[in-house]
């Protein structure tokens, strides 16, 4: 096996290689994304002894956080407002806190109803419903994202990991095909890299040029991908580093092919 032949089986697994990696890759962010989707925005699973970020619209003006009241089905659970501050999207003020499950919560769905003093409810009213569970087992069965629920990872870090292993094989090929490039250039010889159908059969390109001893009229051997003959190309068109070719109806050619100095 020629240098070159084992350059190119190497490129060709790394490339395999980081393909895979980039379906994993998507996958990854897919769960993600979709998990996200999935996940009602007012329901809480939550394991006792825990908690949790929440937040709220409100119509109201409320200057403190001491207006905001709230009630849940279980004394047990308890809802601690941090903070108050304008909504991204409408400018709506937004209320932001933490529900905190006790370690003695029973499992169980609860109920929660965030109001204002003298109010009974938000306008619009937002409810909220914690789903306390018995143990991790159930817990993780709540998970809307597969690979979490099954893998106990989370797909962000999963996605992460699969990126930094994505990026340095596609590097590695890139340099690989430069690499056989250079090789195959000192021998005399090019991939086809664009196929155009002519009157009289193809137009290919390739990059051997004027630098590489090429003139216009030079003719060249075409090799399949097996690297046997397949028909010969006459250069009509020369650049420093690139050629285009004629060739001939009776010839087969696809992007891939490689040519050679016939005389070579």
């Amino acid at each position: 096996m020629t240098d070159i032949e084992k350059t190119i089986r190497t490129r060709s697994i790394t490339g395999k290689a980081a393909a895979f990696f980039c379906v994993l890759l998507c996958l990854s962010i897919l769960d993600a994304v979709v998990a996200g989707f999935r996940q009602p925005a007012r329901v809480f699973d939550l394991l006792p002894g825990t908690s949790s970020g929440i937040s709220g619209i409100m119509a109201e003006k409320v200057e403190s956080t001491g207006e905001i009241s709230y009630t849940v089905g279980s004394e047990l659970i308890r809802l601690s407002i941090d903070s108050i501050q304008k909504g991204h999207w409408f400018g709506d003020n937004m209320w932001q806190g933490r529900i905190m499950v006790s370690p003695d919560t029973g499992e169980g769905e609860y109920s929660l109803t965030v109001g204002v003093d003298g109010i009974k409810k938000l306008k619009p009213p937002i409810n909220f419903l914690v789903r306390v569970h018995k143990d991790y087992a159930s817990y993780r069965h709540s998970f809307k994202s597969f690979i979490k629920r099954y893998l106990d990872i989370s797909p962000w870090i999963l996605a992460a990991s699969f990126f930094t292993l994505v990026v340095p094989a596609f590097v590695h090929v890139f340099f690989l095909s430069v690499k056989i490039e250079t090789q195959m250039t000192k021998q005399g010889k090019a991939v086809v890299y664009r196929v155009k159908k002519a009157d009289d059969g193809y137009e290919i390109s390739f990059s051997l040029g004027a630098a590489h001893g090429i003139r216009t009229d030079t003719s060249l051997a075409i090799l399949n991908e097996g690297g046997k003959p397949a028909g010969t190309a006459i250069v009509n068109n020369v650049s420093e580093n690139d050629s285009v070719a004629r060739v001939g109806p009776g010839c087969t050619v696809k992007p891939g092919y490689t040519v050679s100095l016939a005389c070579r």
